[in-house]
């Protein structure tokens, strides 16, 4: 969900990188305050109060320095100086962005800007103009946050300065992130994680490494978020940091928790938010950890309803209101206004599904109008749903109709945009992972190099060196190439399926989208003006396009590559068959060994296996009157086996092969048998009347 933008800016905690020395930074400040206190009011104590406020985090500023820059810039206007005017000037725009005067902080910092700027002083004028960077995030400001960064880099790359680089472009991520450009954070984390790396600056390394896993969960691929959560959660635990150790935390209870694991998640969010309860942590903490154990108590809510548990769901949903409620209170106090529209858009949905209707509508249409304002688009699709099916129910058809569609323009777009950064986000991946092999490749190199010219008076090792060095370039450069065609092979292979993907969801999707709107307001049309005979086509064409929808979807996600492991395709099948048993009161059970997650199926193999569970399920569900169904997966002799199992009325096989007729779903047995000689599977059907049916799939497999 959304939620995962919530990131810290690492300019608001220092200015300057304390390469995993925060000991050494306590004392240098410790040792500055000593000399601010002793020095005369003379320009050099100008340079310790700026040098000071560069290495302190803005809750440490108090008025004692405010009163310091305030006398510096008497003086050095007193005697024209214009670098001490510049540096008072920061101090004191610091000073009024910590107290959360960002009007005053804007004019302060710009003054300064320009004074370093007319002084020729081009490192300093970057440090201001990264400042006014994070005073626009503060403000809700992420554009001119961007501008402000992409310009502090410009700077400090004249100047010469690389200091503060890798922080720079991790608030760049941040920022592009917020702004909805997952294919610019992505390259700026990237890029932060690298100049951090050169400075040894830890504390920006597990900062990058957090932001990309947190890129990566809002794709959904939860394998590599989890990989880079965990090794910042490694750097967090030796640096002692807190409070980012909470935040990398919140991230992986999300995770756990989009993976279904909500005792899990459960857990990780109540552990962060007891660290953000403490004095000193980020305003935003507790809001957040409200927020996220709203979420928790929303999907603990939502599987008691499936279940049939409605006083269990309902209580939930009390809960999670209460929390996002508490959450909303807490995010206004300290005016993050994407956070508020997103609060209010989380109560509102909640309401929706308890059939508060009215509070509803209100706080998602309050929610809209902020995140509107403030260019918060992730959450606009999810609730224009909800308005269309409000405005359903309100009998207000033409409303349903204009928020459906711009429900499925932002869904359109969000996919659209989504696929395009994916490809950027594994490029920039690919590009980033490539220089690091050819850095390790030169380092090898070099080394070789070295070491044959500090023997090149030993003639009798020399060809053995030569013939060494020719022969270890040459299987690199083998492995190089091999390494490189392959992956670029992959690529096109996925930029060819994200492709077919894209296609069949905006050209087919939208058209069936639109002609099930169609059908169900004609309907309701129909029975107002009282031609009741129309309802039986409209039904039809209703759930005919309903049912194309579902069946292109299965098609969209075959194809993607991003479902090519056996846990994406168990995920699937879970939840296609849990809500399906639940909602005619059959006991479902989902049984596999748990190596099998590792498995990948090909593209066409993973389509029939997945098509021939959901038609044998479609049976046992609508035909079966069973009240058990077990699905049992396992492999046994280098063969995939799929058991579908029910205990209902069972039927005659050999009638059913003979009868041709579709008293099955979709195309019956027949379609089923077909679909398993096309990848080499053996479909075996038991039955008989009153004894249930068990249906195996045999897929060979290495």
């Amino acid at each position: 969900m959304p939620k995962f933008i919530l990131f810290i800016l690492s300019g608001l905690i220092y200015l300057i990188p304390f390469a995993q020395q925060p000991i050494s930074i306590e004392k240098k400040k410790d040792s500055l305050r000593a000399l601010l206190q002793s020095a005369r009011p003379d320009t050099a104590r100008i340079r310790i109060l700026y040098e000071l406020s560069l290495l302190l985090h803005r809750t440490e500023l108090d008025e004692k320095l405010l009163q310091y820059a305030s006398e510096s810039l008497t003086l050095s206007q007193k005697e024209n100086y214009p670098w001490g005017m510049g540096a008072a000037y920061y101090v004191k725009g610091f000073y009024a962005f910590a107290i959360r005067n960002h009007e005053q902080a804007l004019s302060d910092i710009a003054r300064a800007e320009k004074i370093m700027k007319e002084a020729g002083d081009k490192k300093n004028a970057g440090i201001c103009t990264y400042l006014l960077a994070n005073i626009h995030f503060d403000l809700g400001d992420y554009t001119g946050s961007v501008k402000n960064g992409l310009d502090a880099l410009a700077a400090w790359q004249t100047a010469g300065y690389r200091d503060l680089n890798g922080s720079c472009h991790y608030d760049l991520a941040v920022a592009y992130a917020r702004l909805g450009n997952n294919s610019k954070a992505i390259e700026h984390a990237y890029k932060a994680l690298k100049a951090s790396e050169a400075l040894n600056d830890q504390k920006v390394v597990a900062q990058s490494l957090h932001l990309i896993g947190a890129l990566y969960y809002g794709f959904g691929d939860y394998e590599n978020a989890m990989k880079n959560f965990q090794a910042a959660t490694g750097i967090y635990k030796k640096l002692g940091n807190r409070y980012d150790f909470a935040q990398n935390n919140n991230m992986i209870g999300e995770v756990l928790l989009e993976q279904g694991n909500l005792t899990g998640a459960y857990n990780q969010f109540y552990q962060s938010l007891k660290i953000y309860e403490e004095p000193g942590a980020p305003a935003w903490g507790i809001p957040w950890g409200y927020s996220n154990l709203g979420s928790v108590y929303e999907k603990q809510a939502d599987s008691a309803l499936a279940a049939g548990n409605k006083i269990w769901a309902s209580a939930k949903y009390r809960e999670a209101l209460n929390s996002f409620t508490l959450s909303l209170q807490k995010f206004e106090e300290i005016k993050d206004m994407a956070a508020v529209a997103e609060q209010k858009i989380f109560i509102g949905k909640t309401y929706f599904k308890t059939g508060q209707m009215a509070a509803a509508k209100k706080f998602l249409l309050e929610g809209l109008s902020i995140a509107g304002r403030f260019g918060e688009k992730l959450n606009l699709m999810p609730s224009y749903l909800y308005l269309s099916q409000i405005d359903s129910a309100e009998g207000n058809l033409e409303k349903a109709y204009e928020h459906y569609k711009l429900y499925t323009r932002y869904r359109d777009s969000m996919f659209n945009r989504e696929s395009s950064q994916r490809l950027s986000i594994y490029k920039v991946q690919y590009e980033f992972e490539k220089k690091e092999q050819e850095l390790k490749l030169l380092t090898a190199e070099n080394k070789l190099q070295s070491a044959l010219a500090d023997k090149q008076n030993q003639r009798k090792w020399f060809a053995w060196i030569m013939a060494g060095l020719i022969l270890l370039l040459s299987a690199a450069g083998f492995y190089r190439y091999r390494r490189n065609s392959r992956i670029r092979s992959e690529q096109k292979l996925l930029k060819d399926r994200l492709a077919i993907s894209q296609d069949l969801h905006d050209n087919i999707g939208s058209t069936l989208s639109s002609i099930s709107v169609y059908s169900q307001v004609a309907k309701l049309q129909a029975e107002k003006t009282g031609k009741a005979d129309l309802n039986e086509l409209l039904e039809k064409i209703g759930s005919t396009s309903t049912e194309m929808v579902t069946e292109m979807s299965d098609i969209v996600w075959a194809i993607n590559p991003r479902n090519d492991s056996m846990e994406k395709i168990i995920q699937r099948m879970e939840s296609f068959a849990r809500p399906l048993a639940a909602a005619r009161d059959i006991r479902f059970e989902l049984r596999y060994d748990e190596q099998l997650q590792s498995l990948h199926l090909s593209m066409n193999k993973r389509k029939n296996f997945y098509l021939i569970f959901k038609e044998a399920v479609n049976n046992a569900v609508k035909y079966s009157a069973a009240s058990l169904l077990i699905v049992d997966i396992h492999t046994t002799r280098n063969m995939l086996v799929l058991s579908v199992q029910d205990n209902g009325i069972g039927f005659n096989t050999e009638a059913e092969l003979t009868a041709h007729h579709s008293s099955l779903s979709g195309n019956g047995l027949i379609n089923m048998q077909e679909r398993a000689a096309e990848f080499n599977a053996v479909l075996k059907i038991q039955s008989s009347p009153g004894n249930g049916t068990i249906i195996t799939l045999e897929l060979p497999v290495n």
